[in-house]
């Protein structure tokens, strides 16, 4: 069970849900996980997201999914996030087979740049590789809490910095449409294979 993001394209749900391509309108995207919704127990529900025409959300195991549209109503993005409340395992988010979350940051960019891909290094807790974002939710300079751990972060010693960014994973990734002059489809790995 892997949400696959597919540069160019949009996402590959895990079977047997469908694919949901870029461009496709709200209408469309609701018809099309209208017959799986036994598999979205919490179904397919509005949600706001600033700057969005339209934007709808949905839980799968240990993930919430946000599609969001753009401002001629169709879909341009799509938004993956850890549910921490979700006790389930966290369905995997792959991207050129690579598994997004839950990684620690740094290992996850050699793997991304071992794939050809100029990533950059992660600033405060973030990625920007157009057209793929990653984030964390915790506060930048803090090592993220172990897996399933709800630890509260304590205060910084007052006045001092971190020389360097403690280890973090990711735990939301969006991917965006590509527009021209920044187009990722170049020899994506569509394979729907994660490492």
């Amino acid at each position: 069970m892997t949400i696959d993001l597919l540069p160019g394209r949009g996402v590959r749900l895990p079977a047997p849900l469908p694919e949901l391509g870029f461009g496709l309108t709200e209408t469309a995207v609701r018809a099309l996980l209208a017959p799986h919704g036994g598999l979205l127990p919490d179904g397919v529900r509005n949600t706001f997201v600033c700057g969005c025409s339209w934007a709808l959300a949905f839980q799968l195991p240990g993930v919430s999914v946000t599609l969001c549209a753009d401002d001629r109503d169709r879909l341009r993005s799509v938004t993956v996030g850890r549910n921490p409340s979700d006790d389930r395992p966290v369905c995997p988010v792959g991207y050129r087979g690579i598994d997004l979350l839950g990684w620690p940051a740094l290992e996850l960019v050699e793997a991304l740049r071992a794939e050809g891909l100029p990533v950059p290094d992660p600033i405060r807790g973030t990625l920007h590789h157009h057209p793929l974002h990653l984030s964390c939710h915790h506060p930048p300079g803090r090592p993220s809490a172990p897996r399933g751990s709800s630890a509260a972060w304590g205060p910084s010693a007052p006045g001092r910095k971190p020389r360097h960014e403690g280890p973090f994973s990711f735990d939301v990734v969006s991917l965006y449409q590509a527009t021209e002059g920044n187009d990722d489809t170049a020899a994506d790995d569509d394979t729907g294979a994660t490492r």
